[in-house]
């Protein structure tokens, strides 16, 4: 009876220890997977943006024993490059060379003073030499300084000379690209700066709180958008009015908010106008008066799902578009915002990439500047492919917005272009600031001719009421790159 219950509590002994070991192995297996999970996911997505990181210092190190490699247009021509002054002995005497100077300085950037653009985005391939051990081993007998990898844009030259030169003596930015692919063809951001001469200005331009330099408009820009925010008032008036295509409205160029008046652009009357009329002449009335019969909240997961509120899809420095209506918001505010003024901001990027949805029926495609890398033995590294980001707009009114927006050129406030030798599609903007005199004009659009497509936004900043015009800007760049 005695060894039947030794028995019986070893048996039980036994299969507490198994279980307890059991539970312990699995324990331990959990942790192990998910360390190769983590492992994995940082290789696949972290690791280079850390690896770029401009308080890297280990990155840092690599830059005294490895030449930088250079960045190139799309068609191979030199936007940064480094002269090693004939020798590879020392590579702190090496010089970083930026051909293109103040044109393409705030979208390939500096290595310097902290990184930016494309020199940091791209610094972890810039300095990646992909050599075998051995290689290694036989430059460091030989002497040779290893070399890092070219990185190959999809920027356009011509295109970008064109964009900084339209822009004249104007503060404000061109952001292009193909909508087909998401290529970005194009960033042109003023006033400028010369990086090669960054050393010698660096404390000036910290200083420089009036012009802001330093910041590249065409991403980091947060402007007062005017009009051209009527995309998104008219996009949810869509959504929520099955019937919105019976839409009517009087027009007497202005309209009651309270005690308070909104006017229509010089006070101009429009008289009976439907919603295409009112979105070619770009109706202030009519478009306040649509804004306020919204649902706020959804009108507000209509303008997130179209990019406000969260980073944009670009690997470079941007800034967030913010709309900021919510269910405490009163009647002023409300109509404010559906016309473009308020408190909601938006960058040229941001909408030149609704621009290029609205081309391809409501899907973005994503952008990408970088096209290929390619390292000193001419081994190509990585391409990129052209991937959908997301729908961004419903494609039945995605289709209408393309309607109402080439009304626009053919009849409305982008006339200018109805006779181009390409077919363009647009919306203009007048946005007035704190100064009533002062204004951000804008155009957003799309073109095509042949096989050929452009999506471009244009934003003149803090400009004379009448002095300037971003449609003209945006015709002189069009007209270059289709002729």
């Amino acid at each position: 009876m005695s060894r039947r219950k030794n028995s019986q509590s070893s048996k039980k002994e036994s299969r507490k220890l198994n279980k307890q070991t059991w539970v312990v192995t699995l324990f331990f297996s959990i942790i192990f997977f998910f360390m190769i999970g983590y492992y994995v996911y940082f290789i696949a997505f972290d690791s280079q943006e850390i690896a770029s990181n401009s308080y890297n210092k280990r990155v840092d190190e690599k830059q005294e024993t490895i030449i930088r490699g250079t960045i190139h247009a799309n068609s191979g021509e030199e936007l940064a490059y480094t002269d090693t002054n004939g020798t590879t002995d020392n590579l702190k005497d090496d010089k970083r060379c930026y051909p293109y100077g103040k044109t393409f300085a705030h979208v390939v950037g500096i290595t310097t003073h902290g990184k930016s653009g494309l020199e940091k985005t791209c610094n972890y391939d810039l300095l990646s030499t992909r050599d075998t051990p051995l290689q290694k081993i036989i430059n460091d007998f030989q002497g040779t300084k290893e070399k890092g990898a070219d990185v190959y844009t999809t920027l356009k030259v011509k295109l970008q000379k064109n964009c900084y030169n339209a822009l004249g003596d104007h503060k404000g930015a061109v952001f292009a690209m193909n909508p087909k692919t998401g290529a970005v063809l194009a960033c042109a951001s003023r006033p400028s700066y010369n990086p090669e001469t960054i050393d010698s200005i660096w404390k000036k331009l910290t200083k420089d709180s009036k012009d802001s330099r330093l910041v590249n408009r065409g991403t980091q820009g947060k402007y007062t958008p005017g009009s051209v925010f009527k995309i998104f008032t008219d996009l949810e008036f869509m959504k929520e009015d099955s019937d919105f295509k019976e839409f009517k409205y009087y027009c007497k160029g202005y309209t009651k908010v309270g005690n308070a008046k909104i006017h229509c652009f010089d006070g101009k009357a429009h008289y009976n106008v439907n919603l295409k009329e009112a979105f070619a002449y770009s109706c202030n009335s009519a478009f306040a008066t649509i804004g306020r019969k919204l649902n706020i909240r959804k009108f507000r997961n209509t303008c997130e799902t179209a990019l406000f509120n969260e980073d944009l899809p670009i690997d470079i420095e941007k800034t967030q578009s913010k709309f900021n209506l919510d269910s405490d918001s009163n009647q002023w505010d409300i109509a404010s915002t559906s016309i473009g003024q308020g408190t909601t901001t938006v960058s040229p990027a941001h909408m030149c990439m609704v621009a290029s949805a609205i081309y391809n029926n409501g899907v973005l495609m994503k952008p990408y500047l970088v096209d290929s890398v390619i390292n000193s033995y001419d081994v190509i590294v990585k391409t990129t492919e052209p991937e959908e980001y997301k729908e961004i707009i419903p494609e039945d009114e995605a289709k209408y917005l393309k309607k109402e927006m080439r009304s626009v050129v053919k009849t409305g406030t982008a006339n200018m272009m109805s006779y181009s030798s390409y077919k363009a599609y647009g919306k203009t903007g007048t946005a007035e600031l704190n100064n009533k005199d002062d204004i951000n004009s804008w155009f957003v659009g799309f073109a095509k001719k042949g096989k050929k497509k452009i999506a471009i936004a244009v934003c003149l900043e803090d400009i004379k009421q009448g002095s300037a015009s971003a449609t003209a800007v945006a015709k002189e760049i069009l007209d270059s790159y289709f002729n």
